[in-house]
C-alpha cells in the first residue's frame, strides 16, 4: 500500500482556499460547480456508510472522510493524529477546535466517529447538509454484531488474532490499537457512559437497539429540517441524494457496497497477517537460538583448545 510517512512533521492536511471547487465528472458528462459546502452522514456504522461515501464522492463531494480513512488512509490524506483528536473531542477537550482540524481537508464524511458529533458539526459548518442513513433496527444490530464488534474484539465477540494485530509495530496495524480506545470514549459520549464493550455485549441487545432508535430521534431534533435527509438504505438512491444536494442525478445504479462482505475480507486479511507475524517471531527466535548455540559451541571449542595447549 502506497501511503504518506507516519512522521507528524510531514504535512498533515491538504486543502483549498478557493471559494469554489470545480469538479469534472466524465460519468455525468458535464462539469458541475459546487460551492464549498460540506456534507455529513450521521448514521452509525452498518447503516450503509460505505455506499454513502462512494455516492458522495461520485456526486462531487470528495474526498470523503470515513473510518476506513482513519485506519488505511485510502485517499492518501494523512489521518495520523486523528484518533487522538477524536478521543479528546469525545472527552470534551476543545471539541470544536479538534473537529475543525480533522475535517478541514474533507468535503464530506460519515461513519464512526464523525457521526457522533451532530451538534458540533452544525456549529462549525452551519450551512452544511446532513444525511441520516437508516435501516431496520434488527438488521442493523445483526450486521454490527458480525462486523464492528468482531473486529473490535469487544465483549461477546472474542477472537484470537486482533490482540496480536494491535501489537504489530507497522502501519496500518498500529491504528487498530488506538482505534480501540477512541471508539470506547466516543461510545461513552453518545451512549450514556457505556463503552463499546457494553454496546456489543449480547446481554445488552435490547438497550443497544433502543439506543439506535433514540439516536435517530436525536439527530432529527438537532439538525434543521431543511438541512437533513432521512435516507433509507436499500430503498433510496441517487435520485433522493442528488436532489437533496442540488446536483445532477447520475444515470447509473446507486453504489451497493457489501459492508459485511468487506468486513469479512478484512477479518481474513488481519487473521493472515497475525499468523504471519507469529511465524516471523518464531523464526526470529529460532534464528537467535541457533546463533546463540553456535557461538556457545565455538566459545567452548576455543576454551578446550586453550586448555589443551596449556
Amino acid at each position: 500500500m502506497t501511503r504518506q510517512s507516519e512522521d507528524p512533521a510531514t504535512t498533515h492536511k491538504h486543502s483549498t482556499n478557493s471559494k469554489y471547487i470545480r469538479i469534472s465528472s466524465h460519468l455525468i458528462g458535464i462539469n458541475i460547480q459546487i460551492d464549498n459546502m460540506k456534507v455529513f452522514g450521521l448514521g452509525p456504522g452498518k447503516t450503509g456508510t460505505i455506499s454513502l461515501r462512494l455516492a458522495l464522492m461520485r456526486l462531487g463531494f470528495g474526498p470523503s472522510y470515513h473510518m476506513t480513512e482513519l485506519l488505511f488512509e485510502s485517499s492518501e490524506i494523512s489521518t495520523l493524529d486523528d484518533m487522538e483528536l477524536w478521543r479528546k473531542a469525545a472527552l470534551g477537550i476543545e471539541p470544536v477546535k479538534n473537529l475543525k482540524t480533522i475535517l478541514e481537508p474533507w468535503m464530506s464524511g460519515s461513519d464512526w466517529p464523525l457521526m457522533a458529533f451532530p451538534r458540533e458539526l452544525l456549529e462549525i459548518y452551519p450551512d452544511s447538509k446532513f444525511i441520516l442513513t437508516v435501516r431496520p433496527t434488527e438488521q442493523w444490530y445483526a450486521s454490527m454484531s458480525k462486523s464492528i464488534c468482531l473486529t473490535g474484539n469487544f465483549a461477546g465477540k472474542r477472537n484470537a488474532y486482533m490482540p496480536i494485530v494491535r501489537q504489530i509495530p507497522l502501519f496500518p496495524f498500529t491504528r487498530f490499537k488506538t482505534q480501540l480506545h477512541m471508539m470506547n470514549d466516543v461510545s461513552k459520549m453518545v451512549f450514556d457512559g457505556n463503552d463499546m464493550e457494553y454496546l456489543c455485549d449480547p446481554v445488552n441487545r435490547k438497550e443497544t437497539m433502543q439506543w439506535y432508535e433514540d439516536w435517530q430521534n436525536q439527530v432529527v431534533d438537532i439538525i434543521p429540517k431543511d438541512q437533513l435527509l432521512l435516507f433509507q438504505t436499500g430503498k433510496d438512491g441517487y435520485k433522493e441524494l442528488a436532489n437533496f444536494l442540488n446536483v445532477p442525478v447520475p444515470d447509473e445504479p446507486y453504489p451497493s457496497s457489501n459492508d459485511s462482505k468487506s468486513m469479512r475480507a478484512m477479518h481474513m486479511k488481519l487473521r493472515s497477517d497475525a499468523l504471519t507475524a507469529i511465524a516471523i517471531v518464531f523464526i526470529f527466535i529460532g534464528m537467535c537460538l541457533f546463533v546463540t548455540f553456535r557461538l556457545m559451541k565455538m566459545i567452548s571449542s576455543v576454551q578446550q583448545e586453550k586448555r589443551k595447549s596449556d
